[in-house]
């Protein structure tokens, strides 16, 4: 097994569960992160706190130290589409080092690197490069890659589905708050049959498809609007609450608000299915969002563009729904005349039957790092 360094900003759902799938596997990982950040436990991880501002001379001082543990792979994570100072010098150091493997892992790339982006040359420079989806591997058509063997593969943030995750959503410690939830789904949701749809949206526009599907939905079925509109402007609120009235659908809608853990697993277990697509989350959202459907058995309901992520685990119209984004309006409406909302068969059956389903993306990589390593052999 290989000597691996993971360089990542902040300890989230795709680095910090990285580094515990490659020690599991028994390879020796170092985690380097910036000051603050902390993880649980350690599980035999070095975990390194070390960087305040990500500056390349910030890098410079910790490069001898880092370095003199020997790394056979210097793994970055780049959440974003940029660089800072820190991860170039890193990753021009390990590439003056012929025995380093340079590996990039792209959380978002949601359209091509233009010429000029640091990101750009990071990724023409790295011997292994993956992408949370086989849709943003595709933008990586083009680059001048210096290695003519890079390995290319897709690598979504993790779906922890068997341990108890860092990021779990902290129980409510205001009861009342919590009382006051009870009372309004006992009220709402009470033998109705709804479906739950997330929403981020920071303000109100009754030209915006996301709204306009709410209403193409609330029109069959009862909607429950995942999220809060506390933080839009009292005028959107107003103008939505309007809007809505105006289509004859003033009582089918709610927003289910701030939930203790115990009330959005009732939400999630008690809904016709989870309806995402046409939403515009990122990878790390999309996998949470995976994640509550298969641990709350709620049928989820997918574009061909989200479904892209945890390809693997999804079976059209089998184990969820998936619409094709470039016709999704109007399968949309195809499907909301559905008798039955359950898919034929369940995804968290097949995955308590085989756990290796969801190894499938880490297996890729350990295969892209035995490779690129055998080639400096």
């Amino acid at each position: 097994m290989a000597k691996v360094i993971i360089v990542a900003e902040k300890v989230t759902s795709m680095s910090w569960p990285l580094a515990l799938s490659l020690r599991a596997q028994q390879h020796e990982v170092i985690f380097l992160t910036s000051r603050g950040e902390d993880a649980a436990t350690a599980d035999g991880i070095r975990f390194m706190a070390y960087f305040k501002k990500w500056s390349f001379f910030e890098a410079l001082r910790v490069l001898p130290m880092l370095f003199s543990y020997e790394p056979q792979i210097l793994h970055i994570i780049v959440e974003k589409q940029r660089l800072n100072g820190a991860h170039i010098a890193l990753a021009s150091y390990a590439k003056s080092h012929p025995l380093i493997i340079l590996t990039t892992s792209m959380l978002h790339l949601e359209k091509r690197l233009k010429r000029g982006n640091p990101v750009r040359f990071l990724i023409q420079e790295s011997d292994i490069v993956t992408c949370p989806s086989v849709e943003a591997l595709a933008k990586l058509r083009g680059l001048n890659i210096r290695s003519k063997k890079q390995g290319r593969g897709v690598l979504p943030p993790a779906l922890d589905l068997y341990e108890s995750s860092l990021f779990e959503q902290h129980q409510f410690e205001d009861l009342e708050a919590e009382i006051v939830a009870e009372k309004n789904w006992s009220h709402h949701l009470k033998d109705i049959p709804y479906f739950v749809v997330p929403c981020f949206e920071r303000t109100f526009s009754p030209q915006d498809p996301y709204f306009q599907r709410i209403a193409t939905i609330a029109k069959k079925r009862f909607v429950v609007l995942f999220g809060s509109n506390q933080d839009w402007p009292l005028r959107s609120r107003k103008l939505f609450e309007q809007w809505m009235q105006n289509q004859e659908l003033g009582d089918r809608w709610m927003f289910s608000g701030s939930l203790p853990k115990n009330l959005e697993k009732q939400l999630l277990c008690n809904g016709l299915s989870l309806i995402l697509a046409g939403i515009k989350l990122t990878p790390e959202e999309i996998s949470q969002f995976f994640l509550k459907a298969i641990q709350y058995e709620i049928s989820l309901v997918l574009d061909s563009k989200q479904a892209s992520v945890h390809a693997h685990l999804w079976q059209r119209n089998r184990n969820c729904w998936i619409l094709n984004h470039p016709t999704l309006d109007g399968e949309l409406l195809e499907f909301l005349d559905k008798e039955n909302f359950r898919p034929p068969e369940s995804l968290q059956a097949n995955l308590s039957t085989n756990r290796q389903i969801t190894d499938s993306p880490l297996n890729e990589l350990n295969r892209l790092y035995t490779r690129a390593l055998a080639q400096i052999k």
